[in-house]
């Protein structure tokens, strides 16, 4: 009788510069957002969902040995480590191809990185933050002094944890391309404006901390320093 033998390969995934994309620690990663979940109270289906994440991964092997990832389940929590992370490379392959083609359109245009904070809050008010925060956001680029130069933006969510008091910290960061009009006369928008517009649109009472910087062009030129 032949024997069975059970073969257990560790696999290693690198990216094109040969740096581990580290599946383990973002495994260990979304293990904890599942137990934060569970601590909050939140529905045993979503725990569930969350903490399986990337336990199936089926691939195939090509023709050079190399193995392709063909079927797999994640849990699309958007607060997940593991789903943020694959999300995060799919929208910078598009983001690239956005970015091409509009300095392909608008040359002259410049681009802006900002980040509009809100304070921290603690878990049960999470879900509730990140809605104001959205439709806040509506309303500060709905604005004419905003809008008036603004050729285009990309946007996104993150939101970090600070362990030491338990709280979540959700902003958001804008990728913002603007006319070369923008920085000439009563068309720029200083730091001090951008936070005073951003308190009038959370409608909050305090001045939220915010971020503005233009995108300089590095050694990469200006589509390496936009993507980065």
């Amino acid at each position: 009788m032949d024997k069975i033998q059970n073969q257990e390969e560790i696999l290693v995934d690198k990216n094109s510069r040969g740096k581990d994309r580290n599946w383990r620690g973002r495994k260990i990663l979304s293990l904890k957002l599942a137990d934060i979940f569970k601590e909050l109270q939140y529905k045993d289906s979503l725990i569930e969902r969350v903490a399986t994440c990337g336990d199936t991964l089926r691939f195939i092997r090509r023709e050079d040995g190399s193995l392709k990832l063909y079927q797999a389940y994640f849990c699309k929590n958007k607060l997940c480590p593991m789903c943020n992370w694959r999300r995060s490379m799919k929208y910078s392959y598009q983001t690239s191809r956005i970015v091409d083609e509009a300095i392909k359109q608008e040359p002259k245009a410049r681009f802006l990185f900002l980040t509009l904070t809100v304070k921290n809050v603690e878990g049960e008010a999470l879900n509730s933050t990140i809605s104001q925060l959205t439709k806040s956001f509506d309303r500060l680029f709905r604005r004419a002094k905003v809008k008036k130069n603004l050729l285009g933006y990309l946007r996104s969510v993150e939101v970090t944890h600070n362990e030491n008091d338990n709280t979540y910290h959700p902003h958001i960061h804008v990728l913002m391309m603007v006319k070369s009009s923008y920085f000439k006369g009563g068309n720029y928008i200083s730091q001090i404006e951008w936070s005073g517009i951003w308190s009038q649109s959370l409608k909050v009472s305090y001045t939220p901390m915010v971020d503005i910087r233009t995108v300089k062009e590095t050694g990469k030129g200006l589509r390496g320093a936009v993507l980065e």
